[in-house]
């Protein structure tokens, strides 16, 4: 079995996935640094099968660990956030006025979709990049003419209750109030969020 973390051969004490992920990630941890792609063969492993990985051996198996510097990846991932929720800043209102009409619900839920996704993206990045850097998202400091007053937590609740309204609205085919939510709610919010995010990721040392 072969296994490299980066462009480092390293040794394994058994030819299993789940030795060669322990061995990379203590090595990666020992030298400041996380774990960001897996490779077995050529091929990514993710999610699921990151979570439960196998102590079957694989002799004939390449195994390769990408890694990278916390700050830099949470950084990177909160300024990618953003430029996606720029980008679906207009998405919002067409969203909106796709439903408010009555247009072909397929074309607005299809585009939806994507938006949510978005909006998904900004509430993993902020959880799991503070977790990893082992900081309080309410440390961002907002200027009072963006935030109003309110901390990151605050925004995040606001968000949250949104979003559930957005579910709600769906569950129940509520159009008009689907559409209010995310016309008159969720798009000024892309816009005070990509904003959030750029200082965050201005923020991280």
């Amino acid at each position: 079995m072969k296994v490299m973390l980066d462009q480092e051969t390293i040794e394994v004490e058994h030819p299993s996935l789940a030795a060669a992920l322990a061995a990379g990630v203590a090595l990666a941890e020992s030298r400041g640094r996380t774990i960001i792609e897996v490779l077995v063969d050529g091929s990514p492993v993710r999610g699921e099968d990151l979570d439960n990985v196998s102590n079957d051996p694989l002799p004939d198996a390449e195994v390769r660990m990408l890694s990278a510097e916390p700050v830099e990846l949470v950084r990177q991932s909160l300024f990618d956030a953003a430029e996606a929720l720029e980008s679906a800043c207009d998405d919002h209102t067409e969203i909106a006025n796709r439903f408010q009409a009555g247009a072909d619900h397929g074309q607005a839920m299809e585009l939806l979709g994507s938006t949510l996704s978005v909006w998904q993206g900004v509430q993993d990045v902020l959880a799991r990049g503070y977790a990893l850097l082992d900081m309080d998202p309410d440390a961002i400091e907002l200027p009072a003419e963006l935030a109003q007053g309110r901390q990151v937590s605050q925004l995040l609740v606001e968000l949250g209750e949104h979003l559930r309204e957005v579910r709600r609205s769906l569950e129940d085919q509520d159009y008009a109030s689907l559409a209010d939510t995310i016309g008159y709610e969720l798009e000024p919010l892309a816009r005070i969020w990509s904003q959030v995010l750029k200082l965050a990721a201005e923020g991280c040392v």
